[in-house]
């Protein structure tokens, strides 16, 4: 084990020993090598520990394999690149042997010190001096030393930050645009239909005629709010109020899906539906459905608009 100089050391690196057990020793000078991978250097420690040291030789002869699976690997061919890295800086010497049982296999010489014509760092302690001179070379800050304030004049100006503006073009693109009076009369009068409908269905829930409304209060607003968007879709297609208050009653629900309308609505204004081969009527109205109808099954034609309207506008 290497002494060392604790004023080469940094307080960042200091370690203390702690529980003992049979081990081996890595030198420094392998542990800090640059030309020896991680895996390299855990198989130095593989290596040293094979070896008997009652006999003091430094020879040892595990198996590829053995040392493959020490170090998480499963093939033996895994090794062969950190024996040649250990074998290049004569950390360890390689030979052919054959084992007492007649098996070919190698032999490894695991060397503590390093070989004469070495040059590179030896220890922990002139490891951190080179690297403390090459980072004063850069200019670079010595770790465990408080780094040096700038003073504010010589502090780069602070980025300012830009805030993306929306132009008045973009948000005149974004806003909805106004309704005409037509439009605006429409929606009145849905409204006021929602309502006609809403006060007529209370009373088919009080003649039993009409299930109660269920839901939560926001719920029960998204159910008005689609009866006022199928009522005005009914009312822009042409439909007499009269017949889209009694189609609603004849649906019987609260807030009837679109489509239940249209056919409800259909069937009022006499348009005969095909039937198709699942039995159900198609989504799209053509004038070939009304084509050869028998007068027998003929709708009465809707009543003639009155001077007051049903949803109460003039």
């Amino acid at each position: 084990m290497t002494r060392h100089d604790p004023d080469d050391l940094e307080e960042q690196a200091e370690a203390t020993a702690g529980r003992r057990a049979p081990y081996s020793q890595t030198p420094d000078w392998v542990v800090i090598h640059p030309d020896v991978e991680a895996q390299g250097k855990a198989l130095y420690c593989v290596l040293n520990a094979h070896v008997n040291i009652s006999k003091g030789d430094g020879l040892c002869w595990p198996s590829r394999l053995s040392m493959a699976e020490m170090l998480g690997y499963s093939r033996p061919q895994s090794v062969d690149k950190y024996i040649k890295q250990l074998e290049a800086i004569g950390a360890i010497d390689v030979e052919d042997w054959t084992r007492p049982n007649g098996a070919k296999g190698k032999r490894y010489t695991v060397h503590q010190t390093p070989p004469d014509d070495f040059d590179g760092v030896t220890t922990v302690s002139q490891w951190h001096k080179r690297r403390r001179a090459a980072l004063d070379a850069a200019g670079s800050p010595t770790p465990g030393r408080p780094r040096k304030e700038t003073p504010a004049a010589e502090q780069p100006p602070a980025r300012k930050t830009t805030v993306k503006k929306t132009t008045a073009k973009k948000a005149a693109a974004k806003a909805k645009p106004e309704k005409s009076p037509a439009e605006q009369a429409l929606d009145q009068r849905a409204r006021k239909g929602a309502d006609v409908w809403w006060e007529k269905a209370n009373e088919l829930v009080a003649a039993k005629s009409m299930g109660p409304l269920m839901g939560t209060p926001k719920a029960r607003s998204g159910y008005y709010l689609n009866v006022v968007t199928r009522i005005r879709e009914a009312v822009a297609a042409g439909y007499h109020p009269d017949m889209i208050l009694q189609a609603l009653e004849n649906i019987g629900e609260w807030s009837p899906a679109k489509r239940e309308l249209d056919r409800e609505l259909r069937r009022l204004s006499g348009v005969r539906v095909p039937r198709g081969r699942n039995g159900r009527a198609p989504i799209f109205t053509n004038n070939q459905w009304t084509k050869g109808e028998n007068p027998d099954n003929a709708k009465p034609p809707a009543p003639a608009a009155p001077d007051l309207d049903v949803f109460g506008v003039q």
